[in-house]
Order: structure tokens, then C-alpha cells, then sequence
């Protein structure tokens, strides 16, 4: 295989993943959490090798785009090491999903020129909506946990909630015991000041 035919497959091989992480087009911001943050991958590979991992993906994106004032090669490897320093909590999927969503045109209007400034802003927007996606679902969860307990239970499998219900039958036995118990000490209290 030539060089082109391997660069081709490797593009088809990047296409395909990032469209798992982005089923019909929506990027799945929570669900990329399984995945290692960029921190871990520079303490485990270096700077040097995340750095051209990224520099990779920026090239990429800038290959993908059409504008009069293109990134240069040294811009793009500034951009990797700001896109490394600005990575935070962020993994490779991240950014991979920032520069798709970006190709079409979803997080900022690109008009003639694409350099550090306007990657910036797309990191922004992309950190932004991904913000609002990880409220969104706390908000649901906290909601989820107010409604009834049932819904837990109905995820459970069938052995493990008639547990859980023979756990609620019995904590409830020992507070009727409990209740008697203080009851027949009430009982006894007044019995013996009577004797």
C-alpha cells in the first residue's frame, strides 16, 4: 500500500470512530467519560507524544476546512500545546467531537481565516455545551431521586429486589418490636408504681 492508500484508511478509520462517539451527529458529551483524560495519557505517554497526537487532530481540522488564511505548521503544534494546557478534565474523544462539530459549522461561524483565536472560541462553545449537558443530566438525577422507589427496584433483578423487600419487611418488623417493646416498658413502669 502507498502512502496515500494509508492515509486514506487511516481517515476512514478516524471518520468511523468519531461517529461512534457522535450517533446521527449528536455528540454524547457524558458518555466519553469511559475513556482516559488527557492528563492521565501525559503522565502514562509524555507531552511529546500527546503533543503530536494533538497536532494531528488540529492538522486534521485544518485540512477539513476551507479558508482563504490557513493555519501553518508552526501554528498548529502552538494550538496542540494550548489545547494540552487548556485540556483539563477533557479526553481525546473530546476534542475529537470539538473539531467534528466544528466542520459543520456548530460552534462558531468560521469565515476566512482559521487560527489560535478561532480554535479558542470553538473550545469555549464545545466547553460550554458540554457544561450544560453534565447540569442538564444533575438536574434529572436529582429529580429521578425525589420521585417513588420504584423505579430503582425495577431495575433490580428479580432476586435482589425480593431481598430488598424481605430487608423493608424485616426493618419494619423490628419497629413494630421495637414499639411494643416500649410499650410493655410503659406497662411495667406504671404496674410497678402501682405496687
Amino acid at each position: 500500500m502507498d502512502l496515500a492508500q494509508v492515509k486514506a484508511e487511516a481517515k476512514m478509520d478516524f471518520v468511523s470512530l468519531v461517529s461512534d462517539l457522535m450517533p446521527a451527529g449528536n455528540p454524547t458529551y457524558l458518555g466519553v467519560i469511559k475513556y482516559p483524560m488527557i492528563k492521565s495519557l501525559l503522565a502514562e505517554l509524555g507531552k511529546k507524544t500527546m503533543l503530536k497526537v494533538l497536532f494531528l487532530l488540529v492538522k486534521d481540522f485544518c485540512s477539513s476546512v476551507n479558508v482563504v488564511r490557513n493555519m501553518n505548521q508552526d501554528q498548529m503544534i502552538e494550538t496542540a500545546a494550548m489545547l494540552i494546557d487548556e485540556c483539563d478534565n477533557f479526553r481525546l474523544e473530546d476534542y475529537a467531537m470539538m473539531f467534528s462539530m466544528a466542520k459543520r459549522g456548530e460552534l462558531v461561524k468560521i469565515m476566512d481565516r482559521l487560527d489560535m483565536s478561532v480554535i479558542t472560541q470553538m473550545l469555549d462553545e464545545y466547553w460550554k455545551r458540554r457544561n450544560q449537558a453534565a447540569l442538564k443530566l444533575e438536574e434529572n438525577e436529582s429529580l429521578d431521586s425525589l420521585g417513588p422507589s420504584c423505579r430503582i427496584e425495577d431495575a433490580l433483578h428479580p432476586l435482589d429486589a425480593k431481598l430488598a423487600n424481605s430487608v423493608d419487611t424485616l426493618t419494619g418488623a423490628f419497629g413494630d418490636l421495637k414499639n411494643r417493646l416500649m410499650e410493655w416498658r410503659e406497662e411495667n413502669k406504671n404496674e410497678s408504681k402501682l405496687e
